[in-house]
């Protein structure tokens, strides 16, 4: 990584990125991207309601989306609905290739 020049105004200042933009270009990179979290939480109700989580989470760990322990922990929950709740909670932590993967499983 270059070293900075004195005076010299950050890259991203540079690009003229404001602030909240930036914040969601980060988010893009290192979790899933606004726009597919809002769609998850706009149907979340419906989706907490009908998952069938089995084939769903096996889909997930294929694709490297969860890990085995964060299955267990979803599967502890009591309940489809608290465990498909536990899922939505845990999707857009998981990157910006969660959503397509979840969606993808979704129509297998």
């Amino acid at each position: 990584m270059a070293t900075p020049i004195a005076g010299s105004r950050p890259a991203l200042a540079l690009n003229g990125l404001m602030a909240a933009d930036r914040g969601r270009r980060i988010l893009g990179v290192c979790g899933m991207h606004p726009d597919h979290q809002e769609a998850l939480k706009k149907n979340r109700v419906l989706l907490a309601k009908q998952l069938l989580l089995s084939e769903l989470l096996e889909h997930l760990l294929e694709q490297d989306i969860i890990t085995f322990e964060m299955r267990e922990h979803i599967q502890a929950k009591v309940g489809s609905f608290n465990q498909n709740v536990e899922l939505l909670n845990l999707l857009p932590k998981r990157g910006p290739r969660a959503f397509d993967a979840f969606c993808e499983a979704l129509y297998s």
